[in-house]
């Protein structure tokens, strides 16, 4: 197995808060190679935000496992934390701290004794350096995008999630 492998291995989910009885996901597979560019299509409510919110470790599956980077991330009886997988993720809303600023919500996944050039080579590469200071309801929905995208990548993320992008 490839060390930046993503296996996802007969995943089923169901949502506890909905009593129809319908599974969210059934028997999902899915085997991503690095460097592969992957897309999940299909209509609304059909799984596609459950899959990615398994993989990033915010939902816990009904049965099946993700395995990443040769670890198992997630069982029905295990869920490795999401900070600590080392993949990042982009909401379809950005999920943007609405009382902090630029530069903080992108420092936000930053251990605190980390060096903090990799976010600011990150405004720079995204264009946004100039916004530092100024706080989610300032921005455009563009410049929020591309500071959700900053936050996923700052930590060192070796696997992007993106949610309608």
């Amino acid at each position: 197995m490839n060390i930046n492998h993503l296996c996802v291995d007969g995943i089923w989910h169901k949502y506890r808060s909905i009593d129809s009885g319908k599974w969210t996901l059934q028997s999902i597979c899915l085997d991503i190679k690095p460097g592969e560019l992957v897309g999940l299509v299909g209509p609304s409510g059909c799984g596609k935000t459950t899959l990615l919110r398994l993989i990033a470790g915010f939902e816990k599956p009904t049965s099946g496992k993700i395995s990443f980077q040769g670890i198992e991330v997630t069982t029905p009886t295990r869920i490795l934390p999401p900070e600590r997988r080392g993949i990042g993720m982009v909401f379809q809303d950005y999920a943007l701290f609405p009382h902090l600023n630029v530069w903080k919500n992108v420092c936000f996944g930053i251990a605190k004794s980390s060096n903090t050039s990799r976010a600011n080579w990150l405004l720079d590469l995204l264009g946004i350096s100039e916004l530092k200071f100024r706080y989610p309801h300032e921005l455009s929905g563009g410049q929020r995008q591309r500071v959700a995208l900053a936050r996923a990548l700052a930590p060192g993320t070796s696997l992007i999630l993106l949610d309608e992008p």
